[in-house]
């Protein structure tokens, strides 16, 4: 009789652990979906629509947490022909289409740069900053499916950019 008693006890001490394993794992799985981050995303005049001639290339580093809806970025580029004249995200259009409106003008830009070569205003930098995302000038779904982009205008490129790089999480 003790050794049932003693093997229900073990039984039940093993299934609760289990299940309280099997919670954890569940959890981390759903935290696991709900941060999305890429890094060394390529800024280029090739990814412009119409392509440029630019020798400008940059790097795009994205994170977007679905909990506080927030969009975080940093980007750095090097060889500008031009002086910026704007930065900013626009969508949606999927990697190598039209180019679409800007949806958020990245402002400040001037005062958030950190240019590396003083003779030519500009032609390198870095920039960071963060957009929340409200379903509304930035939609959830359409940038988890990559319809959104950063582009650096010039004044040789004012319409479309010199640069461009789509946010992706894959």
């Amino acid at each position: 009789m003790q050794l049932l008693k003693l093997t229900a006890l073990s039984s039940l001490l093993f299934s609760l652990a289990l299940s309280f394993s099997s919670c954890e794992k569940e959890e981390e799985k759903e935290r696991g979906g709900r941060l999305y981050v890429k890094s060394d995303i390529p800024m280029t005049g090739a990814q412009a629509v119409p392509a440029t001639n630019s020798n400008g290339l940059g790097t795009l580093n994205v994170s977007y947490s679905k909990d506080g809806k927030v969009l975080n970025y940093n980007f750095s580029w090097t060889g500008l022909k031009d002086t910026i004249t704007g930065i900013a995200i626009h969508g949606p259009a999927p990697t190598g289409y039209a180019s679409a409106t800007i949806k958020q003008a990245l402002p400040g830009f001037s005062s958030n740069l950190k240019n590396n070569q003083a003779a030519y205003p500009y032609q390198a930098g870095t920039y960071s900053g963060y957009v929340l995302v409200d379903d509304v000038a930035i939609v959830e779904q359409d940038l988890l499916n990559h319809l959104y982009y950063i582009s650096i205008r010039t004044k040789a490129h004012p319409a479309t950019g010199e640069i461009r790089g789509q946010i992706r999480f894959q």
